[in-house]
């Protein structure tokens, strides 16, 4: 069984590899490769902006901040999900009313285990795990000569197109939101400064004065 350990991304700001972070272990076992890919390519990916958006943000930003973005990724993990799992449900029926074969099997499955280190990262690896199913669909389908090989190629591509856009979406949000509240830090630093110095000279001027007068009356 592979073990897939998390690995940080350079992309998103704040993401450190000194910082220590929970995690759980969760297995999977991904059998088309098609699903094997999306793992692949999009799983870090995705993880990294959602840890960022859950831990990270909150340390530079405000809750607000961070439950606007979540609120936006919540509906697109929502509504991904519920769109492939009724794809799904298309396919199935349509296989049923054909009197498919609904068993099929994988010559190289893969049996992973994945380090989850945000509540939403297992959300996005239960999107893999349906496409995967959504893909044994379409292969029953495609076994049975009820899809051809072009429509077969076409769904499998865009669905695959679909959820690496998703994990692009999810980790651009990050670092927006990240970078904005480490703008709008650094200009409340900045202004914290200001004043501080403000505040110094007029002390200073001040404390002139009240020597400057000291003297003259000597």
């Amino acid at each position: 069984m592979a073990t897939r350990q998390y690995k940080l991304s350079t992309n998103i700001p704040t993401v450190r590899l000194s910082n220590s972070r929970p995690f759980i272990t969760q297995k999977a076992m991904l059998n088309s490769l098609h699903a094997q890919q999306i793992f692949e390519r999009g799983y870090d990916m995705c993880a990294n902006g959602l840890f960022s958006l859950t831990v990270v943000l909150r340390f530079i930003g405000t809750e607000d901040q961070a439950q606007a973005v979540e609120a936006m990724v919540d509906d697109l993990l929502d509504k991904t999900l519920e769109e492939i799992r009724q794809e799904i449900k298309r396919m199935q029926d349509m296989s049923e009313a054909n009197g498919c074969e609904t068993m099929i099997g994988y010559t190289n499955a893969r049996h992973v285990e994945i380090q989850i280190t945000s509540p939403r990262s297992i959300r996005f690896l239960a999107i893999i795990r349906e496409f995967d199913q959504l893909i044994a669909a379409m292969d029953t389908l495609w076994l049975a000569c009820l899809i051809d090989d072009t429509h077969y190629a076409i769904e499998a591509y865009q669905w695959k197109r679909r959820i690496l856009r998703v994990a692009g979406q999810i980790r651009t949000l990050a670092t927006r939101a990240i970078l904005a509240a480490r703008k709008k830090e650094t200009v409340e630093l900045a202004a914290e400064e200001k004043e501080s110095v403000t505040i110094r000279e007029f002390t200073t001027t001040t404390n002139d004065h009240r020597i400057t007068g000291d003297i003259v009356d000597s």
